[in-house]
């Protein structure tokens, strides 16, 4: 299609909007002009067309990006006309403080209105810009304490460090530790995971909110849940669904947000749960998934020797799924428009990206692309990796060739210095899981497609969507190119959508004890309901006190019951064993464990522990008399040395050692997933129990009772001290947590450049 057809096609289309209002029709034709005419030479007129065309469309950015972007031309004094007016004052319409919204954003912050209850849940693409207008609804409602739920530590820790630095919020207080104190009289922003939410509920059980975001609500859903993968993700559910409906009731303002989630209509009979949960709760729907304010440009390679790609032409070759890979980065990837590659499963990153380091020709193409970036990190940060990690793991060697790997196994902050290397173009490609999907912003331009599974799963409609959002960003690409190598990516794309569905809310749907404690009787079955009822009694009859017993909510009454009738029955000499782990964690600074009497505790907590990876932990003996949990060994490792000290372990032992690559994701799993939530969450039941029945023998008060507070902070956050976890949350070298934690002054000596420079970061962030 030439320029004429083009101009002509994009009026055309302004024609029927203004007839019919289309807005998101509209949007994605303004939105493919602009990509079509950033390459071309501009008129004066030309100009005006485009501003007046953004303008119309609602997305006054789409001109700014050609402005900052892709041309110097101005609209001389003499051509500025009255649509060229409109079209300004349109924009400054949208301009509040020191940010632009577009149309569609606007919408919704107008939807909030002061003196009114406002409750939203808010659907829109991955482009819409949903946790930039939380700040903006924040500082037009003028909320006294906010509360703001992200789904990761690591979108927690973002945004902890962009409020922290952000001028407009300088009257807040920001929390993010769930035993922070606070002053309820000031102004107060909490930032947590659903997680830290509920540990932070068990002390502050009638704190009031004026307002309340959660994000990625649609993970009340387990079916949405994207990382199948990840150890911990099978009961992410219940814990957003504890946080949402305990917020519900904590809260005046809420807005509830996640991208291409499919809503139930009004008439809707027979998945009607979440209008259930809309209509008891008093929320309105904000629908704009049509919004695609980035486009996408989709391309399916089958056979065809030969591709054009928006216009460039690509030389598939060979039938290799990987030569195919390698061909199509190599045509379309630079630093300005980088490639990520959609894998299923966390070793076909690695195994992907070491086939192409084999190319050494690929790679020195990639290393000369990538020559001209500013990245001084790069090779301060490829330095620290080689001396922490050594030589022989294949994210450092990806790192070499050009090439990022992401995945949930990786450590965190490699994870977030491997994004920020990507976006500022000195890789050229990414291979990711959907750990991509989970709040990480990236510059990519392309995608490409490797798999129609998320595991051993087949993605889901949402899924693939969520995926292919990630192609394109706002305000740096027009269009996102999606290329699939699976030959069923965009029919999935396509394919009908399953309706969000909220399991306390449907009387059909099966529910656990779990759910008894947030489920209204209206939705529980009979037989839920006499359940529910002798749970309670034994409750009663057990004598645990409430603020007790109602900690660590998604460990289900019926397993707190159990591990209290075995606590009970524990003789006094257990009783003594078990109070030497805590005045040995004590002494060392949770760095060493009292072998037998944390033993003890396992053999207390295996009745009730339903994480099949935990249960086989414990249940494996090693050593001599096979008298220890293969976890105790670990943990006890992993006090004394640190997450290096457990890869050693694995690549160093006699019987089946393993690769390097292989140590350090299952050292990884053990320490993000299986330690940090749910060892965690059994220790922590355990020791409020085993406090608890210890003063009622000996007569003293609970808080009196030495505990593992010091070894459930360790797990949690992998640090003690305020500050050392407000760091550990960041992201940041295992030294840095060392010195933060530091009961004495620590040698920063010893730092190598690259964690010279984040100390001197977080430094500035957490003075």
């Amino acid at each position: 299609m030439d320029r004429f057809t083009r101009t002509a096609d994009v009026i055309k289309a302004y024609y029927n909007y203004k007839k019919t209002e289309n807005s998101a029709t509209f949007v994605k034709k303004v939105c493919g002009f602009f990509d079509y005419m950033k390459d071309e030479t501009l008129s004066d007129a030309d100009l005006n067309l485009l501003l007046f065309l953004a303008n119309e469309a609602g997305v006054p950015q789409y001109y700014d990006l050609l402005k900052s972007k892709f041309t110097n031309a101005e609209i001389g004094d003499e051509n500025i006309n009255s649509l060229t007016m409109s079209a300004l004052f349109h924009d400054a319409s949208l301009i509040r403080g020191d940010s632009k919204l577009h149309r569609y954003q606007k919408h919704v912050l107008d939807s909030f209105v002061i003196e009114q209850r406002n409750r939203y849940v808010l659907t829109a693409p991955t482009s819409f810009g949903k946790t930039f207008l939380v700040y903006e609804i924040i500082q037009k409602m003028q909320y006294r304490n906010v509360l703001l739920i992200f789904p990761a530590i690591s979108l927690l820790s973002e945004n902890y460090a962009r409020l922290c630095n952000w001028e407009a919020f300088n009257s807040y207080a920001i929390h993010s530790l769930s035993e922070e104190t606070f002053e309820i009289a000031q102004k107060n922003i909490f930032i947590f995971t659903p997680e830290r939410f509920l540990s932070f509920m068990d002390s502050h059980q009638h704190l009031h909110f004026d307002f309340a975001f959660i994000d990625e609500v649609y993970k009340i859903d387990n079916s949405f849940i994207i990382d199948q993968e990840t150890s911990g993700e099978n009961e992410r559910d219940t814990a957003y669904r504890l946080t949402v409906e305990f917020i519900c009731n904590l809260t005046d303002d809420m807005l509830l947000a996640g991208p291409y989630m499919a809503l139930p209509s009004a008439e809707t009979e027979q998945h009607k749960s979440f209008n259930n949960f809309a209509h008891d709760n008093g929320f309105a729907f904000l629908l704009y998934n049509q919004f695609e304010i980035v486009s996408k440009e989709y391309t399916t390679v089958k056979s065809k020797k030969q591709y054009i790609i928006d216009s460039i032409p690509v030389e598939i070759g060979s039938v290799s799924k990987t030569q195919k890979i390698a061909n199509i980065v190599q045509a379309l990837s630079s630093p300005t428009e980088n490639t990520i590659i959609y894998c299923s499963r966390k070793s076909d990153t690695e195994l992907y990206a070491r086939q192409l380091l084999q190319d050494e020709d690929l790679i020195l193409s990639f290393q000369e692309r990538c020559s001209g970036v500013d990245a001084p990190v790069y090779e301060i940060f490829l330095n620290h990796l080689q001396n922490t990690f050594g030589d022989d793991w294949i994210v450092l060697k990806a790192l070499r060739g050009r090439i990022g790997i992401h995945h949930s196994l990786v450590p965190k902050y490699i994870q977030k210095e491997i994004i920020n290397l990507f976006n500022c173009g000195a890789l050229i490609c990414l291979f990711s899981t959907t750990t991509i999907t989970e709040g990480v912003n990236t510059s990519a331009k392309n995608i490409i497609i490797t798999s129609g599974k998320k595991g051993a799963k087949k993605l889901r409609q949402f899924d693939a969507k969520n995926i292919a959002g990630r192609a394109g960003r706002f305000q740096q690409h027009y269009s996102g190119r999606v290329i699939d190598l699976n030959n069923s990516f965009e029919s999935i794309v396509n394919s009908r959508p399953e309706l969000l569905e909220h399991k306390n809310y449907d009387i059909d749907a099966p529910k656990t004890d779990v759910d008894y404690q947030i489920t209204k009787d209206q939705y529980l079955s009979a037989a839920n309901l006499q359940e529910k009822e002798m749970i309670t009694s034994q409750i009663e009859a057990s004598g645990i006190p409430a603020n007790v017993f109602n900690g660590f909510r998604v460990v289900g009454p019926k397993d707190k019951l159990l591990l209290y009738a075995n606590i009970e029955k524990m003789p006094w000499w257990t009783i003594d064993e078990i109070k030497q782990v805590s005045i040995k964690l004590a002494r060392s600074n949770a760095k060493s464990l009292y072998w037998s009497g944390f033993q003890a505790i396992l053999n207390l907590i295996f009745p009730i522990v339903r994480e099949e990876k935990l249960k086989q932990l414990i249940s494996f003996r090693v050593g001599g008399k096979q008298e220890y949990s293969l976890v105790t060994v670990l943990l006890s490792s992993y006090l004394e040395g640190g997450f290096m000290s457990m890869v050693n372990y694995y690549t160093t032992r006699q019987n089946s050692p393993k690769t390097k690559d292989e140590a350090i994701r299952i050292v990884a799993d053990f320490v993000y997933n299986i330690f940090k939530y749910h060892l965690v969450k059994y220790l922590g039941l355990f020791d409020a129990f085993f406090r608890y029945r210890v003063s009622t023998l000996e007569n003293i008060d609970i808080d009196s009772v030495p505990g593992l507070g010091l070894l459930l902070q360790k797990l949690e956050y992998n640090a003690l001290s305020p500050a050392a976890r407000k760091v550990s949350d960041y992201g940041v070298p295992f030294k840095l947590i060392d010195c933060y934690d530091s009961q004495t002054e620590y040698d920063k000596a010893q730092f190598d450049a690259y964690e010279k420079q984040i100390d001197e970061q977080v430094s500035r962030l957490f003075q």
